[in-house]
């Protein structure tokens, strides 16, 4: 593996105007997501390259701690692809962000190293609040029309962020640690899921949704807004799409029963069974029963009969907040004008 020289490509340097190109890392504790985009004047931003890809950097920390050497080695495998691509695109200073698995693990810093020796990158760690807040920046810039009342909700692997708006300006920001893949390694042993396992994670998700109910306080009137793999995942399942169309996922409303349904049909089969059903990509096949699980439950015991879906969220928040601070203005993001993609992008 031959290691680029280090510092020659690193997100660490403020930019003191709008660069041609700007691209957004996500080092999210399952998936990696990249979004490249033209800046344009008054900030507006058209995005011209997305790409994720499964990397399970959060493999194993809840049981010992720490990132594991091959989730690591996968994690930097993907960011040095990714780092020849950012090159044709004339990007030197990619703005690159991690969130729980990183935030969470004891030898971050050893990762932290490996990432600017073997790839040339800065990572900036994010505490659950800033995560918070930039994932609303990214919502809220993709719904049309705007809404003024929201409660969003940003279901990762590590963590799930619920964030909520009140006259369109953020208002609460909670973290808490249900996350698909915090929650599949603590009680989904069994392959099928046993019934026990699913009764402990519902008294230890409600637990932490009781916590939610009394940061958040009164959520009447709002509109559920949901980002990130389990959710677009679902809205794929539900419109039961071959191949992932973001425009059709995009603030698509998927409702209660939906869930439910989808829930058991999950639930039984094992996760080989679980990689061959529409919309399940194989990363995802053995942490989808979890992530259903924390929507439903949050959308069950928060009183909401529906969710609406944003293809808008960390990733795309990392970019509006950038160019806010270059401009001075509030940008706008195009997602789907003239994207190129380079996987199948299913969630």
């Amino acid at each position: 593996m031959v290691k680029p020289n280090v510092g020659c490509m690193t997100s660490s340097q403020p930019f003191s105007k709008p660069p041609q190109h700007i691209a957004g890392i996500d080092l999210g504790t399952n998936t990696l997501r990249l979004l490249i985009t033209k800046t344009g004047s008054n900030g507006r931003l058209t995005a011209v390259y997305s790409d994720q890809t499964i990397t399970r950097l959060g493999e194993r920390v809840q049981h010992s701690g720490t990132l594991q050497y091959f989730a690591m080695e996968r994690t930097i495998q993907a960011l040095q692809h990714w780092r020849q691509i950012l090159l044709q695109h004339n990007i030197n200073h990619p703005i690159i962000v991690a969130t729980s698995a990183v935030r969470d693990a004891k030898n971050r810093d050893e990762f932290l190293q490996r990432v600017q020796t073997d790839v040339g990158f800065t990572v900036k760690i994010l505490s659950g609040h800033e995560e918070a807040r930039l994932t609303l920046i990214g919502i809220t810039t993709g719904l049309t029309p705007p809404l003024t009342r929201i409660l969003a909700i940003d279901i990762g692997g590590g963590s799930t962020e619920f964030i909520t708006t009140n006259n369109g300006q953020p208002d609460k920001l909670y973290s808490t640690d249900l996350g698909v893949v915090r929650l599949t390694e603590k009680f989904f042993i069994s392959d099928p899921v046993r019934d026990d396992e699913i009764s402990e994670a519902k008294h230890f998700i409600l637990d932490r949704l009781q916590a939610v109910k009394d940061k958040i306080g009164n959520i009447e009137d709002r509109r559920l807004i949901g980002t990130a793999g389990t959710i677009t995942t679902l809205a794929v399942m539900d419109q039961q799409l071959k191949n992932y169309d973001a425009r059709k996922v995009h603030q698509y409303c998927i409702h209660l029963e939906a869930i439910q349904r989808i829930r058991k049909s999950c639930v039984n089969k094992t996760i080989a069974a679980r990689r061959i059903m529409t919309g399940i990509e194989a990363g995802r096949a053995d942490v989808i029963v979890a992530g259903i699980l924390i929507l439903q439950l949050i959308m069950e015991n928060l009183g909401f009969a529906n969710v609406f879906v944003s293809e808008f969220g960390l990733r795309e928040g990392i970019l509006l907040d950038e160019i806010q601070k270059i401009t001075g203005k509030n940008g706008s993001l195009e997602l789907f004008e003239r994207l190129h993609q380079r996987e199948k992008q299913s969630r």
